[in-house]
């Protein structure tokens, strides 16, 4: 499941900050985060364990954990995982790809969610795909009034 939109940002200035999304995560959607901290690491390298509580899906109130688990600077992509909260108690594996990029001369982001249910009953994961799109445009409107 993915989803790619153009971002007006400085890619360099844009992708660092998916890095910092422990600091900023709150910052770029004010409404729906509830909570955004380090829990382990140093918040801005491989390692590093976010934690987030937010309003999914317009009503719900979660809370995940979130490693890093590679960061590329050159290419401009990141990979996060879950590590427990909502997520762990849906799917046995959950994971945002994140990649900052130009094509046709724009700056594009793209967000990959691979996952796998823990069974059938569970839902696709259309709401956090819409929160990972609702923090990259909250992002870049936070960057460009900084």
């Amino acid at each position: 499941m993915a989803d790619t939109r153009r971002s007006h940002q400085n890619r360099d200035k844009y992708f660092d900050g998916w890095i910092d999304i422990g600091a900023l995560f709150s910052k770029a959607i004010p409404d729906d985060i509830h909570k955004s901290e380090v829990h382990e690491g140093d918040g801005k390298s491989v390692g590093t364990v976010h934690s987030f509580c937010f309003v999914l899906g317009g009503n719900t109130v979660a809370s995940t954990k979130a490693k890093v688990k590679t960061i590329d600077k050159e290419n401009k992509t990141l990979t996060f995982s879950a590590c427990g909260g909502h997520l762990e108690e849906l799917y046995s594996k959950y994971t945002l790809n994140v990649e900052v990029f130009k094509k046709d001369g724009k700056n594009l982001v793209k967000g990959t969610i691979e996952y796998e249910k823990l069974n059938e009953e569970i839902p696709e994961p259309i709401n956090y795909l819409e929160l990972t799109i609702r923090f990259a445009k909250g992002l870049e409107a936070h960057l460009l009034q900084a």
